[in-house]
């Protein structure tokens, strides 16, 4: 059993949760950074605590901390050789000699680096205000953010020198404490090394309001009396228009000095999000503000604060958030996918940035699948449609069956070195947002024309995934080839659902109000259908089977599902780039449900049929030698013996199991990873060597228009054309999938904030409702909460408090005002209510324990 440590306690840096694992070996020297508290010290060990890997480090101080690892801003391998790490012992305190001395040893050793650091940041210092440093890396016309990396700012302020570890570290740490004009990557810090240059306009407005608090300056107090007499008008017009639909009117009352619009800049501008392992330099000053106007009696004032506010001032609408609605979100650069003048068969003719493909490059390998039906099964109003299934039975042969899955092929039109390439590379995928959508390929290209059955009657090009699969669901041969399908027919889940009378699984709308229903047109299939998905049904219940025979495991959790009216949302209802007031009416219609995510029913037939395709993707690029983009998820692992085989044993036949028994359990699974190897997908049951490229939504995933190219390259290749079957190499292509897995992430984790953004403003609409004292029915007063880990102390709040999942409302939550000698495990129900929700860039909740 491990001592209690100095923790560094539980994090205040929610983004920093999107970083995957990184492992630090014993002996590693790392920068500490979290809660504006920084230490240098050197790794002990890291173990499994809570679900997740928690490191124990040796400070220069002598204390032994534990945090996180995404709290890690630099580490320098090897600081300390094995032996004496081994000699320090693992507890708090020193237990012999021996260890004593070894820590002492390390202690020196971090104090003299130190001390090198030190002098090193003194020329750093030195040489940044002689090169004006700042002018030299910011965008010339002042308004545009840019980016520099530590590297580079290392070799330009070393003199020509050679950049050791120490020098990066004096570089980083230059950039990092002036966080006024360098701003700390948000996700990923310690694998992009990199910062954004704050556009000088900015600068110059933080400076300006700075010095105004600073000097107490009467034109704040204006302003907030000004804002004061807004915010209550807003307020009202917003109680008395409650059931009316959404408007924007000018707000002819509201007249504003320069100097008003100053202030309102500087706040518009500090709702972007940042990590906190730097200093917040608008914090002081919209605190000050807040404080002023009067009417928000906080404990803490942060982003979320200023986002109310700032919907109050009428600058934002009521319902706009600004996390998909920022014109001025940071832009990642844009890499070269392919140049033209490389040499392959994609490319027979030499190409352009605007030249789309004038012929189709694959037409004479394609497979006519004739009269075979394809089934399109998808929800009612799917927008693209990507992939449709077949079956074929074998006649000599019964206990094999050829399950087909057809996926459309933009690629027909879209060659890599197209500018469209590149922009679909930097959205990563399309965007699915409550209020609208942002399609990864532009719908006026002619790209909505490969969504398949857009056009009945008429074939459909596609590339075909085709397993053959025994009786015990296993995959015992392949092929993938282009194809043409002639008999497209388009199904709803729903449809199937009710003609096979399978489960389906349930919307909950706690809050009593549901979505209008969507027109549904009466369809009856006909036997050859009938029996057809019949039959898929019992081919993916065997694939199932032998999934979870190799250790596949679903858990399921319920999430919120949120619909609006209007949709889409059109701009001219949101605040303009202009910050002026508006004067808002109404809301939209806002609906809240609750689903689980078990795939149930044509759901789940559907699902098999995708993952099933992706394995088979796999085994092509496997067996041809050839590296590809693998979605890679290593063993589950749990911090108790056997807790891993008793989570397992738990399975039903389809392999769910009860999502809280994981925390109770405290088994959990790697972050999933590209690699460009065959390895394992465990959740999926998918056995290292076999591997899972994705390959079945190329009108709305980069990644898998990206393997379609590659499939084609190599199917080209093998009919004869002059060239390698191999179109990216390995090394190219590792680095492009840590680029495509953080557009990726960003785009996923974009979608996410946003629906939480929006419940989260359900939830405050609810609560804030002048009726709500009246209401016989309200769920808020029955809620559960399931900590997800064990109580940890937060240093910037002086709290104990402990993550948790709510599943009345599917959302994350964290209790707060916890008694340190309270006892929480893992995954057991509380009693809850909900203390204070906070809205803008990190949505959240806070809950007390009843």
């Amino acid at each position: 059993m491990l001592a209690e440590t100095d923790s560094l306690g539980v994090s205040s840096d929610p983004d920093a949760s999107d970083d995957f694992a990184q492992h630090f070996q014993a002996g590693t020297l790392v920068e500490v950074r979290r809660n504006a508290v920084r230490s240098l010290g050197v790794v002990l060990y890291t173990v499994l605590l809570d679900r997740i890997w928690t490191v124990y480090t040796l400070t220069d101080r002598g204390e032994l901390w534990s945090h996180f690892e995404h709290d890690v801003q630099f580490q320098m391998p090897n600081f300390v050789d094995k032996d004496l790490i081994e000699s320090c012992g693992m507890f708090d305190s020193a237990s012999s000699e021996e260890e004593i001395d070894a820590r002492v040893e390390i202690m020196k050793r971090l104090r003299d680096f130190q001390k090198q650091l030190e002098t090193e940041l003194h020329h750093v210092a030195q040489r940044a205000r002689l090169l004006k440093y700042y002018d030299m890396v910011s965008h010339p016309d002042g308004k545009t953010w840019r980016t520099v990396t530590i590297q580079e700012t290392a070799e330009t302020l070393s003199e020509g020198q050679t950049v050791t570890p120490l020098k990066f570290l004096a570089a980083q740490t230059y950039l990092m404490e002036n966080g006024m004009y360098f701003l700390a990557e948000q996700r990923r810090f310690l694998m992009k090394q990199r910062f954004w240059v704050r556009p000088r306009q900015d600068i110059e407005v933080i400076n300006a309001v700075q010095k105004m608090t600073l000097d107490c300056d009467p034109a704040l107090d204006a302003f907030a009396e000004k804002a004061r007499a807004i915010v209550i008008a807003h307020k009202q017009r917003l109680q008395e228009s409650a059931s009316e639909p959404p408007s924007r009117h000018p707000a002819e009352d509201v007249q504003l000095t320069e100097t008003d619009k100053l202030i309102i800049r500087f706040l518009f501008a500090s709702l972007r999000a940042s990590r906190h392992i730097q200093e917040d330099p608008y914090a002081v000053s919209y605190s000050q503000l807040l404080k002023k106007v009067g009417l928000y009696d906080l404990d803490l004032y942060d982003d979320s604060s200023v986002h109310r506010f700032m919907m109050d001032l009428g600058v934002l609408a009521p319902w706009q958030d600004t996390l998909t609605r920022d014109d001025a979100q940071h832009e990642e650069p844009e890499p070269a996918i392919i140049e033209s003048t490389q040499s392959t068969p994609l490319l027979p003719d030499p190409l352009g940035p605007e030249d789309l493909y004038s012929r189709d490059i694959v037409e004479h390998l394609r497979h006519d699948f004739g009269d075979m039906p394809v089934y399109v099964v998808d929800d009612w109003g799917a927008e693209e449609l990507d992939d449709g299934v077949s079956i074929e039975r074998i006649p000599s042969d019964p206990e094999h069956h050829w399950l087909h899955v057809h996926v459309a092929d933009p690629t027909t039109l879209l060659p890599p070195t197209h500018r469209l390439a590149k922009e679909a590379f930097r959205l990563g995928s399309s965007r699915y947002l409550l209020d609208r959508t942002i399609p990864m390929l532009p719908r006026d290209a002619g790209f909505h024309e490969y969504s398949l059955a857009h056009a009945p009657g008429e074939p459909d090009k596609v590339i075909t995934f085709s397993a053959k699969v025994n009786s015990a669901g296993e995959i015992v041969d392949y092929k993938v080839r282009p194809g043409i399908i002639r008999k497209a027919q388009r199904i709803q889940y729903d449809v199937v659902d009710e003609a096979l009378n399978l489960p389906t699984a349930e919307t909950i709308y706690p809050f009593g109000h549901t979505p209008p229903a969507v027109p549904r047109e009466k369809i009856n299939l006909d036997p050859v259908t009938l029996e057809d998905l019949r039959l898929l049904e019992k081919v993916t219940k065997n694939i199932v089977s032998a999934r979870v025979k190799a250790g596949a495991i679903n858990l399921a959790v319920p999430h919120p599902v949120l619909t609006l009216n209007p949709r889409p949302l059109p701009d001219e209802l949101m605040g303009t780039s202009s910050l002026t007031p508006f004067a808002f009416r109404g809301f939209p219609d806002l609906t809240y449900g609750v689903r689980d995510t078990l795939e149930l029913g044509a759901r789940r037939i559907i699902s098999e049929c995708m993952k099933t395709s992706c394995r088979v993707a796999s085994m092509f690029f496997r067996d041809r030698g050839i590296p590809a983009l693998r979605r890679t998820v290593g063993p589950l692992r749990g911090e108790r013996a056997n807790s891993v085989e008793s989570l397992l044993a738990m399975r039903d036949e389809e392999g769910n199991v009860d999502y809280y028994e994981a925390f109770r359990l405290l088994v959990s699974a790697p972050s999933a990873r590209y690699l460009t190897t065959p390895g394992p997908h465990s959740p999926l049951g998918v056995p290292e060597g076999e591997g899972y490229v994705k390959v079945t939504s190329p009108l709305r995933r980069f990644g898998d228009i990206f393997a379609h190219w590659q499939i084609k390259h190599a199917l080209l290749a093998e009919k004869g054309e002059k060239a390698s079957p191999i179109l990216y190499q390995d090394d190219w292509l590792a680095r492009f999938g840590e680029e495509l897995e953080t557009r990726e992430l960003y785009a996923t984790r974009l979608e996410r904030l946003q629906v939480e953004y929006w419940a989260h403003l359900f939830l405050t609409r609810w609560i804030e409702d002048p009726a709500a004292a009246q209401r016989e029915h309200d769920p808020l007063r029955s809620l559960t909460a399931r900590p997800l880990t064990k109580q940890r102390p937060n240093l910037r709040l002086k709290e104990h408090n402990c993550p948790v999942y709510v599943p009345e409302l599917a959302l994350k939550a964290t209790i707060v005002q916890l008694a340190p000698e309270e006892a929480i495990g893992p995954g057991d129900p509380l009693d809850v209510k909900i203390h204070q929700i906070r809205l803008g860039a990190r949505p959240a909740i806070d809950v007390l324990h009843r």
